[in-house]
């Protein structure tokens, strides 16, 4: 299994990091997306669906 890491994340305030891996064959196998200060805003984010992201983030972080 290969691993590539993003880190840091520079569009973020604080810090993050990316880590994806890939599986023998070249395919994503898994992926982690890593911030560990609590914003707070990613609580209500959960159970949303993914394509309302891009509506929500920006508005509030400015990312």
């Amino acid at each position: 299994m290969k691993k590539v890491s993003v880190d840091p994340i520079t569009r973020l305030e604080g810090h993050g990091k990316i880590e994806i891996f890939l599986n023998d064959e070249g395919d994503v196998a898994n992926t982690y997306f890593q911030i560990p200060e609590l914003r707070g805003f990613e609580k209500f984010c959960e159970g949303r669906p993914v394509e309302e992201m891009p509506r929500i983030v920006p508005r509030i972080c400015g990312v």
